[in-house]
């Protein structure tokens, strides 16, 4: 479920419409981790990565976000700094909103539960993924976390094959699944093998939805 899916029709295209179109190109920052929540940003186009860095250094990928999104709309509504980097993973069509123009938009089409429904609903899922990993196997793990990223961003084809553009290295991929890289590569080769999903550069093809879900409780 994203922003767009969860309010009506009109109110999606008022947002749109009362947006400054700006376009990214790949690797362009839309949004960076401590900046002051001037504004939110419609996403009609395109894929993001969602990454937080830790006071280590580390850069922690949190969630890919397609089409439909609203970027950087809870900094906006409680006056925060943004918690969070957002960058393109591919080309992004998007729509500018200043922050006191979306709460005024959302007063006037009464969204702010709908908005925070969302996140909670969000914050839910994560808690839920990362509580799993902790008693899950490795495979199990990859499963889970490459499921979760289809099921976010994938795009399914006629074949019923779904296509997930990553946006991010194997490196990232294993700090999402609590995973070394090397485990990690191993268990999507494995996959890779006996024909779960096809490996591409920067992407790959979940072919059998119903068997990386099997996997994934394992």
């Amino acid at each position: 479920m994203n922003f767009r899916g969860l309010v009506p029709e009109e109110a999606w295209a008022d947002l749109v419409q009362r947006g400054q179109r700006r376009q990214y190109r790949r690797g362009a920052v839309l949004l960076g981790q401590g900046e002051t929540a001037t504004a939110v940003i419609a996403l009609t186009d395109g894929i993001v990565k969602v990454a937080q860095s830790a006071r280590s250094g580390e850069r922690v990928p949190l969630a890919l976000r397609g089409a439909g999104e609203v970027l950087g709309e809870m900094g906006a509504l409680l006056d925060h700094r943004r918690s969070a980097t957002v960058t393109a993973v591919t080309a992004c069509t998007g729509y500018v909103l200043p922050a006191h123009a979306f709460r005024g938009y959302l007063a006037r089409h009464r969204l702010e539960g709908a908005v925070y429904r969302l996140a909670v609903e969000r914050m839910q899922e994560n808690e839920n993924l990362h509580a799993a990993l902790i008693r899950l196997s490795p495979r199990a793990r990859v499963a889970r976390v490459v499921g979760h990223l289809a099921a976010e961003v994938g795009t399914p084809d006629a074949d019923g094959a779904v296509s997930v553009q990553l946006g991010m290295d194997r490196e990232e991929l294993a700090v999402m699944a609590a995973m070394s890289r090397s485990s990690v590569m191993a268990v999507l080769r494995d996959f890779h093998a006996t024909g779960v999903l096809t490996l591409g550069r920067g992407r790959l093809v979940v072919n059998d939805s119903v068997a990386l879900a099997e996997l994934s409780e394992e």
